[in-house]
């Protein structure tokens, strides 16, 4: 068995944020049923991200704002264990999908909805995107150094959508553990903010406004201290985490360089010390004396990470086929179980590419789904389909 067969969940969810913890749900071996617009989830002509959050899925795409569309997802909800969308707050009421209602339809369900904002407050009815979270935790003034004089930062990768859509995980399986004790179900939420707010949990502010001291990045964004940060070399940059006392008295007498001085004054001549040689060269010499480092992975192709056996050989790395893009490798399983293995259950879907299927196993009669594809409450794609990117 998987971790969560037998968990099944409906994914009313789009973009990254709502889609992304039920992938991980999917990954565990969970059923999940991704109900999409007949036009497609809008994330689509994205391309990678997309795909990133979509693989392990059942596809049926679904028009829920015409009464027919509605009640096959009453139907769905009431076969499931868990909804689960990132909807702003009040639009799910509006389509008559919020939680009272499918507490109706279901009433041990568990129900999760990822926000921007949150459930209450000023800004709870505004939808919102990663870099405004980013910058409301604070982590835009972190990321660039403003302390020195930088302009604050973007971080590209979407942090607090990750870590929104991973809370919201963690919320998802401990309601389900409680429904399955108790026979009761509840409504869960989290946010992008919540998510941000993981990532600056080390910040303290005080009753009288006045904060703790912690580490910063320093001027060239390269690390918080000379033991513990990125270094240039010849062809490319080198993480050095030299904390223990030990640790930085090795690097410096790897290096070449006397431990014994102020670390401001060793910090240049550790940097034109690295500009010696490669980053390969210097990791193999200060792995060998026992220095924490690591080369910083050029991640622009892709091919190092996907492509490399140690990953593979852990499990990292996963290829299947997919319909129209052909093989495709994504990251794999980062959780591993020694009795019940997680379930990479296939590629992401294409557009309501198991709508039929469903509508099957729904009791729908063939004639029937005729009919509702006719009308635009269902789509199924045909010979013809083709990707959208």
């Amino acid at each position: 068995m998987h971790a969560l067969e037998g968990v099944r969940l409906i994914d009313f969810g789009q973009y990254l944020a709502g889609p992304f913890g039920p992938r991980f749900l999917a990954d565990l071996g969970a059923e999940v049923i991704k109900v999409e617009p007949v036009a497609g989830d809008n994330m689509r002509f994205s391309g990678t991200p997309f795909t990133g959050c979509q693989r392990g899925k059942r596809d049926i795409a679904l028009n829920i704002k015409t009464p027919d569309g509605l009640e096959l997802a009453y139907e769905l909800v009431r076969r499931a264990d868990v909804v689960h969308h990132n909807m702003t707050l009040g639009t799910a009421d509006k389509l008559g999908l919020g939680y009272e209602k499918c507490k109706e339809v279901k009433p041990d369900l568990v129900y999760c909805n990822t926000f921007a904002y949150g459930y209450e407050g000023p800004l709870a009815h505004v939808g919102g995107l990663d870099p405004l979270y980013q910058a409301s935790a604070g982590l835009e003034y972190e990321s660039g150094a403003v302390m020195h004089g930088h302009e604050p930062l973007y971080y590209r990768f979407g942090m607090c959508d990750a870590s929104n859509a991973l809370l919201s995980v963690v919320g998802v399986l401990a309601a389900v553990f409680h429904q399955r004790r108790t026979g009761e179900g509840q409504y869960v939420w989290t946010s992008l903010l919540d998510g941000g707010t993981i990532f600056s949990s080390d910040a303290l502010l005080r009753a009288d406004g006045s904060g703790i001291e912690r580490w910063h990045l320093d001027a060239g964004l390269t690390g918080l201290d000379p033991a513990y940060r990125l270094y240039e070399t010849k062809d490319g940059w080198l993480q050095v985490v030299a904390l223990r006392d030990e640790a930085w008295e090795t690097l410096c007498t790897t290096m070449g360089v006397d431990a014994t001085l102020p670390r401001a004054d060793v910090e240049p001549q550790l940097e034109a010390a690295f500009m010696t040689n490669t980053a390969m060269w210097w990791w193999y010499v200060l792995d060998r004396a026992g220095v924490p480092c690591e080369i910083a992975a050029d991640m622009r192709g892709g091919d190092l990470a996907l492509y490399d056996g140690d990953h593979e050989r852990l499990g990292l790395v996963t290829e299947y086929e997919h319909a129209l893009l052909g093989t495709m490798r994504q990251a794999g399983n980062v959780i591993d179980f020694s009795e019940t293995p997680g379930n990479i259950a296939g590629p992401p879907p294409l557009v309501g590419e198991h709508t039929r299927e469903i509508l099957d196993w729904l009791g729908v009669d063939a004639a029937r789904q005729e009919e509702l594809k006719a009308a635009g409450v269902v789509y199924w794609p045909d010979e013809n389909y083709a990707w959208p990117w």
